[in-house]
């Protein structure tokens, strides 16, 4: 089979929901019975599909409920600058997702924070402190409107990336 059918996308669509769902109960709603719907969940994770399982928890409870969009421009286009920052950004538990860009600066980092008080620490003590780092400019979000940790599925060749 080189593509994903309706039933590979439906399985996705419930696990990306309910990771914890059982197998009777996915079976159940996916109209498999519960041993080829192992067998599917077992292939669309060993071909990549499925990268992990997680538990999302509430950061606002954990005192990790702001969050904080950083733009980060490097010091120069320089290979070894690159590579620089993305060693250290690694390390920094409070740096929820990084993306390259293309545009005015380097890259965007969202960052989840205590409070207001704990960005120019971040920033200053933490970010800066990184050789490659040239200028950041932060944005405070104040509200979040909407979270997912799904993502849209449209048919996927089974050999895409």
């Amino acid at each position: 089979m080189n593509e994903l059918d309706a039933i590979d996308l439906k399985i996705l669509s419930i696990l990306q929901k309910d990771g914890r769902i059982t197998t009777l109960r996915l079976a159940e709603r996916v109209g498999l019975s519960p041993t080829p719907c192992a067998r599917r969940v077992r292939h669309l994770e060993t071909e990549g599909f499925i990268s992990q399982y997680v538990a999302v928890l509430n950061s606002n409870k954990l005192n990790a409920g702001l969050d904080v969009f950083v733009s980060v421009r490097l010091r120069s286009q320089a290979t070894a600058e690159y590579e620089k920052f993305e060693r250290r950004i690694n390390d920094f538990d409070e740096v929820v997702g990084c993306y390259l860009l293309a545009g005015n600066f380097d890259y965007l980092l969202h960052v989840k924070l205590p409070d207001v008080g704990s960005i120019a620490e971040f920033t200053r003590g933490r970010l800066n402190a990184i050789d490659a780092v040239s200028e950041t400019h932060s944005i405070i979000s104040v509200q979040r409107l909407k979270q997912s940790s799904a993502i849209p599925l449209w048919p996927v060749r089974k050999g895409a990336r």
